[in-house]
């Protein structure tokens, strides 16, 4: 079965929005994470907002083998408002969690996850988020939205593993106590 891991960068307040203030953090230790984590993957699944922000800014983006990459790769939309998608893009028709709970049953690599928000609510009640990856940046940003605003309850999670880039950036890997079936 395929593995569904979402990341996103993560204020020491608990800030995910705006992320102006990740930037400067963005270093060598932070590349390498992130092309691996996206060189393992063979998907993307991104909530509407999530889609419109990474698709206006990789497609502007000069090539790199990142930026090739996340243009190339498959991604899968959850949006009830978008009925086109451009960026090797598709909107999810029907129920998501049955899409990706069918996703994750189909041959192939990981499937990342970019952003927290809306979709996190039904993916997290059917236990489909294998990892969290979250980069707790070392910033006191003082306003934006929080991580996991749109869930209700405490789902309990087990921190699987720390990485340290050299910029002070911590990756938290953290595992839902519950696994998926």
């Amino acid at each position: 079965m395929r593995k569904l891991i979402e990341s996103v960068h993560v204020g020491l307040g608990g800030q995910i929005d705006p992320l102006d203030w990740a930037f400067p953090y963005l270093d060598d230790d932070h590349t390498a994470y992130a092309t691996g984590l996206l060189a393992e993957a063979d998907a993307l699944l991104l909530g509407r907002r999530t889609y419109e922000g990474l698709s206006a800014g990789y497609t502007a983006m000069a090539s790199n083998p990142f930026v090739d990459r996340m243009n190339s790769i498959p991604k899968f939309v959850a949006s009830r408002t978008l009925q086109e998608t451009t960026w090797n893009a598709t909107v999810i028709p029907g129920d998501v969690t049955a899409f990706v709970a069918d996703l994750k049953r189909q041959p192939g690599g990981t499937i990342v996850k970019y952003g927290n928000g809306p979709l996190d609510r039904p993916l997290m009640a059917d236990n489909l988020i294998d990892e969290f990856h979250l980069l707790l940046t070392p910033v006191a940003a003082g306003s934006g939205q929080h991580m996991f605003e749109e869930i209700h309850g405490a789902p309990q999670l087990s921190l699987a593993e720390v990485r340290r880039f050299t910029s002070g950036v911590l990756v938290l890997i953290y595992r839902p106590k519950i696994q998926a079936p």
